[in-house]
């Protein structure tokens, strides 16, 4: 029996093994490149959140604040005080002046 025929040719094992070995260094390329975006897009995520953590206290709740009003209006209603602003003393009347 011969061992020739089943082995093939050592031109086309070298072939096979070239054509292995750029097949493994377009797929690296290719895991590198979407590791880049992957990391991009991981760095975008990260500072949209610092933006909207730091401008988180920038942010009035107007809910809240219509809900504090109408507590101050009814506390002021259930007291029967009016919110008048007090009148001024005129000024200089008590004011004793000698030449």
């Amino acid at each position: 029996m011969r061992t020739d025929n089943i082995q093939g040719s050592p031109v086309v094992a070298s072939s096979a093994a070239t054509a292995a070995f750029q097949v493994a260094v377009v797929q690296q390329k290719q895991f590198e490149e979407t590791l880049e975006r992957v990391s991009e897009k991981q760095l975008k995520a990260v500072k949209e959140n610092i933006r909207k953590a730091e401008h988180i206290d920038d942010v009035v709740d107007v809910k809240q604040t219509d809900k504090t009003l109408q507590s101050n209006k009814a506390e002021g209603s259930s007291s029967g005080s009016t919110d008048t602003a007090p009148t001024p003393d005129s000024v200089g009347a008590k004011v004793n002046v000698t030449v």
